[in-house]
């Protein structure tokens, strides 16, 4: 297929919405706080006065949909996207980047929602394409809760002209040094826990799989290095509170091991934190291109 065909399927799946039915339970937000890590009682203890949902979980009901047990990969929620176009050359896609905005707050007791998503965009980044598409996440009478903007890297493809919009932008590091810097240790096992939320990809805990996919070991799932970004940031300027956080945008530039110790760079300009994640031992950077945008500036 050329690249002009390439743009009119691109165009046309822009203004389709596919739809997908989603649920969620208080043991879910439960888990889901301990697999990244959570030790505070606001998120972790359902009994806390300030018990709350962390921000970042409607991430895991693009994995999960409506099942309360394991499921494939991809699941059938990742099944029920938006179909993805056809670009030539492609040898393997990567998760590169997420947008996680808040516009209501997730009810504690659980919920049934829907899921709308729709393809956005393809650009040509580097060796490849960026594939952007949107989720909404409302609730049953069609009001958005949640939106996620998800990005993924197409290895070799060519032949493509762009299409749609971007959710990409630059977000450069402050010429200082960071405001503040707290280091979040993993788990050797960190990978069995977030899992169990919903990506069930064997990258993250086989390791025959991890090797025929180009690593040593089992890497940590990114999207739980997102989680672990925002809690630092919740941490140093949300008082540990989740109604303070608004958004978080991330790219994923390496891989985290399991038991590795993230160091969170930030660096706060008015109620957006420009964050910088990367591993202790290495200073390899693990999350980049990233802030997390505050409720207002003054929540501290």
């Amino acid at each position: 297929m050329d690249g002009a065909a390439c743009l009119v399927s691109c165009s046309m799946f822009h203004s389709v919405y596919s739809f997908k039915s989603c649920r969620y339970n208080k043991r879910d937000l439960l888990l889901y706080a301990v697999g990244i890590g959570c030790e505070e009682l606001n998120f972790v203890y359902e009994h806390d006065e300030d018990f709350a949902a962390f921000p970042t979980y409607p991430i895991v009901l693009t994995f999960k949909g409506n099942e309360q047990d394991v499921v494939s990969f991809p699941s059938d929620a990742m099944a029920a996207g938006p179909p993805m176009p056809p670009l030539p050359g492609v040898k393997v896609g990567l998760d590169g980047e997420r947008y996680i905005e808040k516009l209501a707050p997730l009810d504690v007791d659980g919920a049934e929602l829907i899921i709308k998503q729709r393809l956005i965009g393809v650009h040509a980044r580097g060796s490849g394409a960026s594939v952007e598409t949107e989720q909404l996440i409302c609730d049953l009478n069609g009001k958005p809760i949640y939106r996620i903007v998800s990005g993924a890297f197409m290895v070799g493809a060519k032949n493509f002209k762009d299409s749609g919009i971007s959710n990409s932008e630059k977000v450069v590091v402050p010429n200082r040094a960071p405001d503040s810097s707290l280091e979040m240790p993993t788990l050797p096992n960190q990978t069995h826990i977030y899992r169990l939320s919903g990506d069930y990809n064997p990258l993250h805990l086989e390791p025959g799989f991890a090797m025929m996919s180009g690593f040593k070991a089992p890497i940590l799932h990114g999207l739980c290095s997102l989680g672990i970004t925002a809690r630092a940031v919740i941490q140093q300027y949300c008082g540990g509170k989740a109604e303070g956080f608004k958004a978080i945008k991330a790219r994923f530039a390496k891989p985290v091991m399991p038991g590795d110790i993230l160091v969170v760079d930030m660096w706060k300009e008015g109620n957006k934190v420009i964050v910088q994640t990367k591993v202790k031992s290495t200073g390899a950077v693990s999350i980049n291109n990233a802030y997390v945008l505050l409720e207002t500036e003054s929540k501290l």
